[in-house]
Formats: C-alpha cells, structure tokens, sequence
C-alpha cells in the first residue's frame, strides 16, 4: 500500500474536522473527506442549593477534552428558584408547669416559630397523707401528689 489516511484537522465539539488520503511516493492528495463534529458531551450539576428565601445555581459543562469551551469549564449556569417555605406545625398539649405550644418549622430551612396558648394547667394535688415512716424517726412528714402529672411534694408537719 502506498497510500495513507491523515487527519489534517481533528473535530470538535462544534466543528468538524478533516482527513485527507495521501500517496507515500508522491505526496499527492487523493481524496478529502470531513469527520463529523464530536458535539458537546454536557454534563450538568447543582454548584448552589436553593433555600426557601434564596435561589440556587446549576453549572452545565462539556466532557470533551477539546472542547472551545475548555474542558470542564463552565458554559451555562442557570438559576433554581427558591423553594419557598414548607410549614409543619407540631402542638404540644398543656401540661401542669406548661400552655399549650405550637411550634412551627419549615422543611427546607431552619425558621421556626413558637406560639402559646392560654396558661398552663396547674398541679391537681390529692389530699395530704402523713408519712407514718416519719413518726418513728420523731419528724413527721406528709406528701400530696399531682394526679396529672405524678409530681410528689413532701413537708415537714410542725
């Protein structure tokens, strides 16, 4: 074979390239013939979450290593809208020391929000009892508990 195939021009991502059929003995061209453009190989990736008050960002860039654009570097950023508040709302029932509680939270950020209701309970306190323990060590005692709550409360009987 006295012939060969050369690439004059390689192809890019956006233009194509070229070859040519060349005589070894000679040096003459034979024939030309176009190699298709590669086109962009995209990838594109988050750079910049969004929050519920902020935009995020995405970056878009090529794969090929002979790209105009220079590989790896970015081409394209668009914006993500920002998602927005997600409310969740947990209530927390009155106790004895405590109102009733609404805490309010969003699911894409870390605003939340607390909001009281009315007044805490109060201690449903049983009927004094004496400790009858405590009259054989000479210092009587007597103890109520809070049927709500389970709190014990214990004095000393003078």
């Amino acid at each position: 074979k006295s012939v060969t195939w050369i690439t004059t021009s390689k192809p890019s991502c956006t233009d194509e390239g070229m070859k040519v059929k060349k005589c070894k003995n000679c040096g003459k061209i034979l024939k030309i013939k176009k190699i298709k453009k590669s086109g962009h190989r995209l990838r594109t990736q988050i750079e910049k979450m969004p929050t519920s008050t902020k935009p995020g960002l995405t970056a878009t860039y090529c794969l090929n290593p002979d790209c105009i654009y220079g590989y790896r570097k970015y081409y394209k950023t668009e914006k993500i809208a920002p998602l927005g508040h997600s409310y969740i709302a947990k209530t927390y029932k009155a106790t004895c020391t405590a109102p009733k509680t609404i805490v309010t939270s969003c699911k894409n950020c870390k605003y939340k929000s607390t909001h009281k209701e009315g007044k805490a309970l109060g201690h449903h306190w049983t009927k004094w009892k004496l400790n009858t323990d405590s009259m054989i060590k000479k210092k009587p005692k007597k103890t109520r508990i809070c049927s709500r709550c389970g709190k014990k409360e214990t004095i000393y009987v003078k």
